[in-house]
This record gives structure tokens, C-alpha cells and sequence, in this order.
């Protein structure tokens, strides 16, 4: 009996994403989940199968530091059996154990809120209705594309859950609980629902203190917890501030403004979900300022209605819930508020640089929901069975076909076929192609675009073409400046196209071939060679190799490329007179060289490439990548988790012996 209403909870998330579930040949989850996520998933996925940690993916701004990319996930547990399961099923199906991890947090968030409205005193109906308007309300409904965001959001009603046990008195297991749940949502990795996740632990906590319902030293513990969390998270976070430092994110706070936010309008959704037109999406059509899944914050009827019978019954602890709400409520609108306004751009640069007020929506919509459970208590308390099952059930049945299948959760793939290995679109020869273009040298020629599909650089670690181009919130800065010879952009930016093709600077970057959507009218130095389906392609006969040996104006023979692979290469070099040996691979800390066996040091050249000098005379030059900050992170991070599972283990043995001595 204490498992049904955990079947019932499953059971709703499989009828929400049936489609998505058991016709993975005809829908997908759609946007960023395959054109963003899918394709750092694909390399990572790709590095474990050749047994080698996914440190530095080649393929993507002339080389970038992955395992420092938050977003990727690298050290999040179930990502990384996300990847592996997908090995060890032949490697074909990893967007489809993306989106089966997407529907596994789906379930978890509706689980963690049940326990959590079963520790407010809430019966199993009660739970069971709140549980269900979060895990199938607005914030999941709409955001299922952000595999980091779910994720992260998944962990917030167990980390409340602990907030509640750790102000009624001071306790290791609830700290280790909170530690463990805000940890998780942090390796999630969306730093701007992990915001949110703590700054609501905080509040929560806060609101306990005010209504009188915890003691002022819970602040204590709820710091502690927070600095836990950090500590377990370390083997990530070390490395993203690292890489955060150089990267155009330290820069977010000189553009965003005042920060965004949902527009007010969204708020009529509310009631009336399709009043914006989401469910019809079509970004051929659409006109409206806004992102249309921010548009979206239904969360039921009868879930609307339950959680205002709480308010107006004033249930147990439903005011501080009420507050939750209020609050996340206004973050979430952001500047659409003057309090927002105000605010926001008063916060440190750090903080604003990593909050989307608009994700502010995942606490709002977890309010509502334990509001929900709260009224479904009052008004179901002394009901039979039968009415408890039928208020939940059009609790469910409401969400469900209002909100699944929609365009905000669910593509079709006839109508939106994507990218993939193996195909561009439609088209399975657009990529094979291209490969075979750029393989003809080692390392690999790499590509740009001019008026071209960013899916070439947001897919270049999928198809495993190497693009100088990126769409990372985490672009190194140098490199951006780089390309800023030839592109037009502020400094700021993640993703420029050319805009220059004749400039110098192309060829020093390896780029030997220009991809656009129309035919080009370019300079003498391009050549049409190809015509993919629309694509076209245009190689630059006087493109640079990726290692030239320089030494004032005198011509020296060229590199020998021994052997180039994501983490290390070795060249031969044979020169008559002392050189400096120029790349265009990416200048990163954590880059180490050799020469003849004997470690040199590398230096900063060409504004943000490796450099050598070399002597004269033939000379076998090796590189490779190993970052002493992620050894350094990685065993901080060890220790954390053991301390946290002594700590989780001796409670548990405490709590055991006190249990026996209780009923003895």
C-alpha cells in the first residue's frame, strides 16, 4: 500500500510523456535538449567509450575546456549514467536516454514533493494532488528542452523537506540531506535554477523563523548546509570559476540590464493556458517579443482552486507557502516589477551574472503545488476514498491533456528533424561529406559560416566537424576577441559569423572551408566545392595549418603531425634555425609541452593560441592536457562525500538505537 501512490506518480509522468516515451521514432523533446545538450553529450559520450575522461572537446572554439563547462554535467551522477547506459546499448539512443532522463527528474521532482507534503501532515491524497501540479504544472510542462534546469529544479522539494527538519532542531541527518540535495542541483548544471534553489531554501527557512515555527540558530545550520553543498560540489565548481574568469560570462553583467523576467502577460495563462498561442508555436510565424515558453504558467484549475481553499481555510503553515509563492512570483517577473527594477542592479556582479529571474517560475510553481496539497488536506479530510480518488484524478486528467504533447514539450520529427551524426536535417550525406572534406588533413580542417545554420557550431562536437566558432555562455573571452577580427559583435558575445572572409586571421585559424545557406559572392581566395542540399561550401585556398614553425620572414619547412587526439598531440619539427612553433589551438591553463622529453613551457600567442620555442635541429614536440585544478577539486570533492556518508551513516545507527531502546 505504501508503494501506490509512487505507482500513481509514475503513472502520470508515462501518460504526460507517452509520446515522447514510446514513439521516440516520431517525437522528441524539443530545441535545446537536441541542438545544445545532445551534442556535448555525444562527445562525452563518444570519450568514455574510447575509456578517457571528457576533458577537452576539439571540435568547438578551437578547442574548449568541457569538463569546466557547468552546463555539460560531467560530474553529475545521473548524466553520466545517462552516457553510459547509452554505450553499453550500442551508443545509437543517447538522445532518447537524455529525454528518458528529462521523464526520470519529471518523476522525481512529483516524488520529493510527495514526501515533502507527507512531512507537512498531509494524507496521501492531499500529497498525492500536490505532487501532481508540481510535476506536471507549468515549470516541467514548459522547460523540458533544459535538460540542466529540470534537473536542478528536481531537487528543490526534497531540499525544502530538509529545510523543515533542520529548523525544528538541530540534526545531522537533515543537514546531510539539505547538503546532499542543494550539491545535486548545483552538478546539475543550470546555475540559474541552482540560484533559486538555495536563495528559496534560504527564504523558506526564514519564513520558518518569522512565523515562529524555528529557532533563530536554524540560520546557523542552514549556512552550514549551504557551505556543505558547495564542498561536495567542488570537483565542479573549482574548475567553472577557473574557466568562468576567462570567459565572456564574467562579462553577462555589462549587457543584461535590469535582467528580464517574465512578461506580466504570461500571468493569464494561469487560467487560460493557450492564451499566447504556445500550444500552435511556430517560429516561422511567431511575432511575439517573448519566449514563448515563458508564456506558459498553468498549472490546473483544480490545482488553482485547491491551493486558494488553503489560503482562504488557513491551513497549517499555508501562509508561509503563500509567502513561497508571492516571492518567487515576483523574482520570476524580474523587471517587469519596480521592484525588480530596483534591485537587480544592485545585486553583486557575481549574482546577477549567473540569475534568469524568469527560473524564479520553478519556486513559484512548487508553492502553488504544496498550496495545492495543503487544500486538498482541508477539503478531502474526512471524505471517503472515492472522493479523494476523484479529486486527484481531475487533478491529473486536467494537466495532462491541457499541457502534454504541446510545442513547448513535444516535436515531431517530420516536421523537425534536427541534427544528428549522421544527418543535417533531413539529409543523412550533408555530414559524411563535410567530414570527408575536412579529414583529409590531421588534424582535421576546421569550418566557420557566413549567413549560415548555427547548427554547424552548436553541432560541431556531434558531427565531430571542428568549428573556430562556438555558442557556449562560457566562450573564452580571448578567443571572442579574436574573432572579432573578422566578425562584427560586442565584446561580450558567445557567437559571431564572419563577416570578413578575406581577413588573414581565417587562414591562421585553420579555417579551409566557409559554409553558408545562399550562394556566396566571395574573393579569389574561395572556391566552390560543394552543394549540400542547400548548404553551400566554399573552401579558402590559402588557409594556414593548425602548427607552422615561424622565425622572423625566413621560410621554414613544415610541422609533421605525429599524432592529434582531444587531449594531446605530438608533432615533429625540423628546423635549420631556433622557432617559435604557432598553433591555433586554444591557449588554456592546464596545457602542458615537451620537447625531446624534456617539459617547456608553453606560452600565449597570437592573442589566444599555445606557443612553443623550439630549437633548431629535428625535435619531437608533445602536448597534452592535464588540469591540476581538477585533481585538486576532485579529491576536495571526495572528502566531502565522505564526511557526508559517515555522517548520514552514524545518524542513521543513532537513530536505529534510539528506536529499539523506545520500544523496548
Amino acid at each position: 500500500m505504501a508503494r501506490i501512490p509512487y505507482v500513481f506518480l509514475l503513472a502520470e509522468v508515462v501518460a504526460f510523456y507517452w509520446k515522447i516515451l514510446f514513439q521516440p521514432g516520431r517525437y522528441v523533446i524539443p530545441w535545446d535538449l537536441r541542438y545544445y545538450h545532445l551534442s556535448i553529450a555525444h562527445f562525452m559520450a563518444r570519450s568514455f567509450e574510447r575509456g578517457e575522461l571528457p576533458l577537452w572537446d576539439p571540435y568547438t572554439y578551437c578547442g574548449f575546456p568541457i569538463y569546466a563547462n557547468l552546463t555539460a554535467g560531467l560530474f553529475y551522477p545521473p548524466m553520466v549514467l545517462s552516457l553510459l547506459v547509452s554505450n553499453w546499448t550500442g551508443g545509437g539512443h543517447l538522445l532518447y536516454f537524455l529525454e528518458l532522463q528529462v521523464v526520470g527528474h519529471v518523476f522525481l521532482a512529483g516524488v520529493f514533493t510527495y514526501r515533502l507534503l507527507g512531512r507537512l501532515s498531509v494524507g496521501r491524497a492531499g500529497a498525492l494532488a500536490g505532487a501532481t501540479v508540481f510535476q506536471l504544472g507549468a515549470f516541467f510542462a514548459s522547460q523540458s528542452q533544459h535538460l540542466g534546469a529540470v534537473s536542478a529544479a528536481a531537487w528543490m522539494p526534497l531540499a525544502w523537506l530538509a529545510v523543515i527538519d533542520l529548523t525544528e532542531g538541530f540534526r545531522w541527518r537533515p543537514l546531510a540531506l539539505l547538503s546532499f540535495a542543494l550539491a545535486m542541483s548545483i552538478l546539475a548544471g543550470f546555475p540559474a535554477v541552482t540560484a533559486f534553489v538555495f536563495a528559496s531554501c534560504l527564504l523558506l527557512g526564514g519564513l520558518l523563523m518569522i512565523a515562529g515555527h524555528a529557532p533563530l540558530r536554524s540560520a546557523v545550520a542552514l549556512s552550514m548546509a549551504c557551505l556543505w553543498a558547495v564542498w561536495l560540489a567542488s570537483a565542479q565548481l573549482l574548475p567553472t570559476l577557473e574557466l568562468t574568469r576567462q570567459s565572456v560570462a564574467a562579462l553577462r553583467s555589462e549587457w543584461m540590464g535590469t535582467g528580464g523576467g517574465i512578461p506580466v502577460q504570461a500571468l493569464v495563462s494561469m487560467v487560460i493556458p493557450n492564451y499566447w498561442g504556445v500550444f500552435q508555436f511556430d517560429p516561422a510565424t511567431y511575432k511575439l517579443p517573448w519566449n514563448p515558453t515563458f508564456l506558459y504558467l498553468y498549472c490546473g484549475i483544480p490545482g488553482l482552486l485547491l491551493a486558494l481553499w488553503a489560503a482562504v481555510r488557513r491551513a497549517p503553515k499555508a501562509g508561509v507557502f503563500a509567502w513561497m509563492a508571492a516571492v518567487a512570483a515576483v523574482l520570476m517577473l524580474g523587471d517587469q516589477t519596480p521592484l525588480g527594477r530596483a534591485v537587480f542592479p544592485r545585486l553583486p556582479e557575481l549574482l546577477r551574472s549567473a540569475l534568469y529571474p524568469e527560473f524564479a517560475m520553478a519556486a513559484f510553481v512548487l508553492g502553488v503545488a504544496v498550496l495545492a496539497g495543503l487544500g486538498a488536506q482541508a477539503l478531502l479530510e474526512r471524505r471517503r476514498a472515492g472522493w479523494k480518488i476523484a479529486v486527484v484524478a481531475v487533478v491529473a486528467v486536467d494537466l495532462i491533456a491541457v499541457s502534454s504533447g504541446r510545442r513547448i514539450n513535444t516535436s515531431r520529427l517530420d516536421q523537425e528533424a534536427g541534427i544528428g551524426y549522421n544527418h543535417f536535417g533531413p539529409f543523412a550525406d550533408i555530414p559524411a561529406t563535410l567530414r570527408k572534406l575536412v579529414n583529409q588533413t590531421l588534424p582535421p580542417a576546421r569550418i566557420d559560416t557566413r549567413e549560415g545554420s548555427i547548427f554547424w557550431t552548436v553541432g560541431a562536437p556531434l558531427f565531430e566537424i571542428p568549428s573556430a566558432n562556438g555558442n557556449d555562455p562560457f566562450a573564452l573571452v580571448r578567443l571572442m576577441q579574436v574573432r572579432l577580427a573578422f566578425c562584427k559583435g560586442e565584446r561580450w558575445g558567445r557567437y559571431y559569423e564572419v563577416s570578413d572572409p578575406d581577413s588573414p586571421v581565417l587562414d591562421r585559424l585553420n579555417v579551409r572551408y566557409l559554409i553558408s545557406n545562399t550562394k556566396l559572392e566571395l574573393g579569389p581566395k574561395y572556391r566552390h566545392v560543394a552543394d549540400l542540399h542547400g548548404q553551400q561550401v566554399y573552401e579558402n585556398t590559402r588557409v594556414l595549418p593548425r602548427f607552422r614553425l615561424v622565425a622572423g620572414t625566413r621560410e621554414l619547412p613544415p610541422v609533421k603531425v605525429l599524432d592529434y587526439t582531444p587531449r594531446g598531440l605530438a608533432l615533429e619539427t625540423d628546423s635549420p634555425v631556433a622557432a617559435e612553433l604557432v598553433t591555433s589551438e586554444t591557449y588554456y591553463p592546464g596545457w602542458h609541452a615537451s620537447i625531446d622529453g624534456r617539459e617547456t613551457l608553453i606560452h600565449l600567442t597570437g592573442g589566444a593560441f599555445r606557443g612553443l620555442n623550439v630549437p633548431a635541429g629535428r625535435r619531437r614536440v608533445e602536448m597534452w592536457f592535464a588540469p591540476s585544478i581538477l585533481w585538486r577539486s576532485c579529491a576536495l570533492a571526495a572528502a566531502g562525500w565522505l564526511a557526508l556518508a559517515a555522517v548520514w551513516l552514524i545518524s542513521r545507527r543513532s537513530a536505529g538505537g534510539l528506536a529499539r531502546q523506545s520500544r523496548r
